[in-house]
């Protein structure tokens, strides 16, 4: 779809944590654009609108789990959101608001997520990697060029009634450009950085990028399991990630200015 000249979409790429969500609502505050894209799936995109418009954040949650829009517990699946959200209507931001995740694709890794959970919790009392299981898992979770150029699709369409938009996005957002470069002017801005992936996120890309042997498989597996049980089960994953990302960072003096933009 070809969007008219003079139109822009700036790309925000930030880590899955709470933290950067706030990092993004201030940052928000120096911009000026007209819509937002929130990755978040389809289905609450009016329910996100009302929100903008005056709905409490209490509601919309209890809104969203009375439609069955999200497992529960449904504030589970916000956290990372409300921050940005919360910021966005006490500074009484005037934005058109848009939810471009497909919701089949948003389902399908919120199953996952709970499969990967039941998964750790099996190997942690059998002492065993159940390699198959995760191996089926993992390769069930492929964010698909399909499915990126869908969603850049959506983003092209309902971007072309404004001049200056952004788009939300996990590390996905750098696919996302690669289509929406191509037809608008686009920008990458990082932010939430020094951000290491997690075990298992490195197995993924790695999946996805390359043939991996059984032992690299069974090495990230396990350390996958005690980043959940030594970590994340007794500080939360908020702070989980934060304390796994200055472990794994901890020789690179520069990672507190890695945060940037790119063109």
């Amino acid at each position: 779809m070809a969007v008219s000249p003079g139109k822009e979409l700036g790309l925000i790429i930030k880590p899955p944590t709470v933290s950067s969500s706030v990092k993004v609502a201030e940052y928000l505050k120096s911009q000026k654009f007209e819509s937002l894209f929130l990755n978040l799936p389809r289905s609450l995109d009016g329910l996100v609108a009302e929100y903008m418009m005056g709905m409490k954040y209490e509601d919309l949650v209890e809104e969203v789990r009375r439609r069955k829009l999200l497992p529960e517990p449904v504030e589970s699946w916000l956290r990372e959101y409300e921050p940005l959200l919360r910021n966005l209507r006490e500074k009484g931001v005037e934005v058109f608001t848009f939810c471009y995740r497909e919701d089949k694709a948003f389902e399908a890794e919120a199953k996952a997520s709970i499969e990967a959970a039941l998964l750790v919790l099996r190997d942690s009392i059998t002492g065993k990697v159940s390699l198959d299981r995760w191996l089926k898992l993992l390769t069930s979770q492929a964010h698909t060029a399909n499915l990126t150029r869908r969603e850049a699709d959506y983003i092209l369409d309902e971007s072309s009634n404004y001049d200056k938009n952004i788009c939300i996005a996990g590390f996905e957002g750098r696919d996302l450009k690669k289509y929406l470069g191509k037809e608008m002017g686009t920008w990458i801005r990082y932010i939430g950085l020094p951000y290491h992936f997690t075990p298992l996120e490195v197995l993924r890309r790695e999946l996805l990028l390359k043939e991996v042997s059984e032992e690299r498989m069974r090495e990230l597996i396990k350390e996958h399991i005690r980043f959940i049980r030594e970590m994340v089960v007794p500080k939360d994953l908020e702070n989980a990630i934060l304390e796994w990302t200055k472990k794994k960072l901890y020789w690179q003096a520069g990672a507190l200015r890695m945060e940037g933009r790119d063109g």
